[in-house]
């Protein structure tokens, strides 16, 4: 099936599969830990009587800032799963929210390890497409 956009442009799916496969395998960790930072209750430390040097920046807010912009992003994340079909979805969630390893999988859903990676292939073309609202992963020809 080839995937077109309103403006006739046809749809890369080995380059936006590879986009967002890179960001299931690279950045969605991080981005999982920095939404859990507990920012509220850091403090930037005062010692009274030492010499100050000039701030460049404001660490706490700097913090605020990556830990809005991951939750952000992990919201984004999850209403885009949620519009997913089955198998896809599952075999997303069991990959990347669970971490489970290839064979596991295979032994959980008795499918082959082949298959599931056909079926996450399916999952990235439809999580591209339901994510653009946060980030564009597609790549168009």
């Amino acid at each position: 099936m080839v995937l077109l956009d309103t403006d006739k442009r046809v749809l890369n799916k080995r380059a936006t599969i590879a986009n967002v496969r890179e960001f299931f395998e690279k950045e969605w960790p991080t981005t999982r830990a920095q939404a859990r930072v507990s920012w509220a209750g850091t403090k930037s430390p005062v010692i009274s009587g030492m010499p100050r040097a000039s701030m460049v920046g404001n660490a706490n807010d700097d913090k605020f800032s990556a830990h809005a912009q991951a939750t952000k992003w992990v919201d984004g994340v999850i209403q885009a799963c949620q519009g997913m079909t089955q198998p896809h979805r599952h075999f997303l969630e069991l990959r990347y929210f669970k971490d489970m390893e290839w064979l596991d999988i295979e032994a959980l859903t008795d499918y082959s390890t082949r298959r599931g990676e056909q079926i996450i292939n399916e999952a990235f073309v439809m999580f591209a497409y339901g994510f653009i609202d946060t980030y564009d992963f597609r790549v168009w020809r």
